[in-house]
């Protein structure tokens, strides 16, 4: 009893000292705390000098190194994340299994490769609009065909998919615009954000980048980077030791107004933003009083400054970014799909593996006793029974010699759980009702296609605006381009209307007017081709719909020839077929010719016996006189 109490006091004095060193230990904890808000007055990052051309080379090197020593640290934080994506993106996943290929199940790279057709299939439809004046309205026409020209000849959906890709494995999609000397018209090009150097404290904000500077990693031949940078031969030479095919790797450094290039401590080369038109010193227009130019106090022509002819407003760097879940606080996302769906794909394998385990001793194994067996005999006994053979016992009961241990049959709930966790990664991604896994669960096929669109939904209302917003920033890039670069006429060759060929001409002396460029709004949210075509066929049989409409929700080529072959086929059909309706009035002048010259014989043949007629008639008169005289004389 007196032990007992002492137990009792003992564990009474540790729960104290337990409380005592929690509360101790805590004071260094958040809890019941307000957390410092990370927002402060005054200089919030180093002092750094304004990017200016007129800076040396070596006041440029040096603003480089303190861009680059402010990325470092976040670049190292925000690359493990995109490593963990792009591995349990490949099948690389977490486990403490040993073997050389552990069981997975790669939801992540399933989700993601669904989700990726639905949201990027829809092609982003531009609007561009002008003042209303007839020739503002046909350069806004030609604009617009000279954009979807642009977006065909330049695969544009298929480097938006990637850029979605690179969204979603590496927290932020880039797409960067220029100008291609060797085609002649503009360009863009995916990037893969780990080319970037950026600012840490930047953001994105309507897919444009709030930072001051970009930095690019791009990679030439040292022959090559000659050509482009000519003045810096020896040093080129030098780095590569006389080899020119060697590769080298640079950084373009960008800012809203100027450009330059470095090569480790080397500045290459510094300009001015060339995708952009600057003002001009043009001859003053001539004097109406005179008809002569003015002429300014030294006696020389006067001249004025003229401004450049631009879509933007300012210059700006010729990047386009697409980030969604971003918190504001930095250039990446804060997390985005992968990043959350990691637990639950570990989680997948985990009750995988468990399954498997299970299934691999559902065979049991063989008890037996050593009353009755030798180590040896039990092996053997073991192999015969597995081989279909028997098993002697020479005395005793067999059931206490030789038993069978059986596996316990694995529970329902582990099964069930897995089929949760995938359909919970599937949501996470918006792709639950686009797989057939997915839907497996609804009975009715309604069941199935409610599920199916709430997927399309989630993805058009949460991804594709962002999509859209992307597409409208390339599109007014495009228009931008155009400003700059479209001196010399360029031709196009587009679908017009009734899908018949168009070719236009455009050139930026046409641009005399404020452009406004967009993309239509909901252009790009994803639509279920079924259920649209279901619809229609609903409204065509209760009269809802006219027949050009009909056919353009069925996506026919050409929708009003076929509602016009379709009033033939109600109101002539053999109208729908020439040859036939030829072969048919052929007919029927021949059958008309006959008929005619049936008739005509049937009237002469009437004709001919009223006149047969007529002469017995006559003969008959004359035999009735002849007989009448030949009475009066008897």
């Amino acid at each position: 009893m007196i032990l007992s109490s002492v137990f009792i006091f003992m564990g009474i004095l540790d729960n104290i000292y337990s409380g005592l060193s929690d509360g101790f230990y805590s004071l260094g904890s958040h809890t019941n705390k307000v957390e410092e808000i990370d927002q402060e007055e005054g200089v919030v990052s180093e002092l750094l000098p304004e990017l200016e051309l007129s800076m040396t080379d070596d006041e440029l090197i040096d603003l480089k190194k303190d861009w680059m020593k402010q990325w470092k640290p976040y670049e190292m934080e925000i690359y493990k994340k995109q490593k963990d994506n792009e591995e349990y993106w490949l099948g690389n996943h977490f486990s403490s299994s040993k073997d050389k290929r552990p069981l997975k199940d790669n939801l992540i790279f399933e989700s993601l490769e669904t989700f990726l057709p639905i949201a990027t299939r829809p092609k982003a439809d531009p609007i561009v609009e002008s003042d209303n004046t007839p020739e503002g309205r046909a350069v806004a026409d030609k604009v617009r065909k000279m954009l979807i020209y642009n977006a065909d000849r330049l695969s544009y959906n298929m480097k938006m998919k990637q850029i979605t890709r690179y969204w979603a494995l590496y927290m932020l999609g880039v797409m960067k615009v220029g100008w291609s000397a060797q085609e002649n018209d503009i360009s863009c090009k995916a990037i893969r954000p780990q080319k970037l150097v950026l600012d840490a404290k930047a953001t994105i904000e309507d897919g444009e980048y709030t930072g001051y500077y970009i930095g690019e990693y791009l990679e030439d031949m040292a022959s090559d980077l000659i050509a482009r940078f000519p003045k810096k031969k020896a040093y080129i030479e030098d780095k590569v030791q006389g080899k020119l095919g060697t590769t080298l790797e640079y950084i373009m450094w960008t800012t809203d107004d100027y450009v330059f290039w470095t090569l480790e401590d080397e500045v290459l080369a510094k300009n001015k933003n060339p995708l952009w038109n600057y003002e001009t010193e043009q001859p003053a227009p001539i004097d109406p009083m005179t008809g002569m130019p003015a002429m300014g106090l030294d006696g020389k022509p006067q001249t004025q400054k003229v401004p450049g002819k631009n879509h933007f407003i300012h210059p700006k760097k010729p990047y386009i970014f697409l980030s969604v879940f971003n918190l504001g606080s930095r250039p990446h996302d804060s997390t985005n799909l992968i990043q959350q769906s990691l637990p639950l794909q570990d989680l997948i394998n985990k009750r995988l593996a468990q399954i498997d385990k299970n299934a691999d001793s559902a065979n049991g194994g063989l008890i037996v006793s050593g009353d009755a067996f030798t180590e040896a005999q039990a092996s053997k006994a073991s192999q015969a029974l597995r081989q279909g053979g028997t098993i002697w016992v020479p005395t005793g009961d067999v059931n206490s010699s030789v038993k069978r241990d059986a596996a316990a049959p694995l529970p329902a709930f582990v099964y069930q759980s897995l089929l949760d966790y995938r359909n919970e990664l599937r949501n996470t991604f918006g792709t639950r009702g686009s797989t057939p896994q997915g839907t497996q669960s609804e009975q009715t096929v309604r069941g199935k296609i409610i599920t199916k669109g709430q997927d399309a939904d989630r993805i058009g209302g949460g991804v594709s605006t962002y999509l859209e917003q992307f597409s409208d920033n390339v599109y007014n890039w495009f228009v931008q381009l155009m400003y700059v670069y479209y001196d010399e006429p360029h031709t196009a060759s587009v679908l017009g209307k009734e899908s018949a060929q168009e070719y236009i001409t455009l050139v930026n002396s046409e641009f005399n007017s404020k452009l406004s460029v967009g993309v239509k709004d909901g252009s790009m949210i994803p639509h279920d081709p079924m259920a649209k075509r279901n619809e229609a066929v609903d409204l065509w049989a209760t009269k809802g719909i006219d027949p050009i409409t009909f056919f353009e929700r069925l996506d026919f080529p050409n929708p009003r020839e076929s509602a016009k072959n379709l009033f033939l086929w109600l109101s002539d059909p053999i109208a729908l077929f020439p040859d036939l309706q030829a072969q048919q009035q052929q007919a029927m002048m021949q059958q008309q010719q006959q008929q005619m010259a049936q008739e005509q014989q049937a009237k002469a043949e009437e004709q001919q016996t009223a006149q047969n007629q007529g002469r017995e008639e006559q003969m008959r008169k004359l035999q009735q006189i002849e007989f009448q005289n030949l009475a009066k004389k008897l």
